[in-house]
């Protein structure tokens, strides 16, 4: 079973690493609860390093990289949306070495 997480529904700039926290909840239960997540940035124009951070790097060290690889998809990012995420994961992963 695929949980889609519409990022949409939170605008199109999504900045605030309080709001990822919150969507980061989901995620983790999903992950936790053995289930897929898709977060799909369609419509959405931009994110900020601290955003990508807190959905993405933070959670694929707790949970764990293949964990998070095995049960979190992302769709429809725009080039400017893949740059900040992998930045934020190559972050994170050389700041937990």
């Amino acid at each position: 079973m695929e949980n889609v997480l519409k990022l949409k529904n939170n605008g199109s700039i999504l900045g605030l690493r309080e709001l990822a926290k919150q969507l980061g909840t989901d995620i983790k239960k999903s992950i936790n609860s053995n289930k897929n997540i898709v977060l799909d940035f369609d419509q959405v124009d931009s994110i900020s390093s601290s955003f990508a951070d807190e959905l993405v790097a933070k959670i694929m060290i707790e949970v764990g990289q293949e964990n998070f690889i095995n049960h979190v998809k992302i769709r429809n990012t725009n080039n400017f949306i893949k740059t900040i995420i992998n930045a934020s994961i190559a972050d994170r992963l050389q700041l937990n070495q």
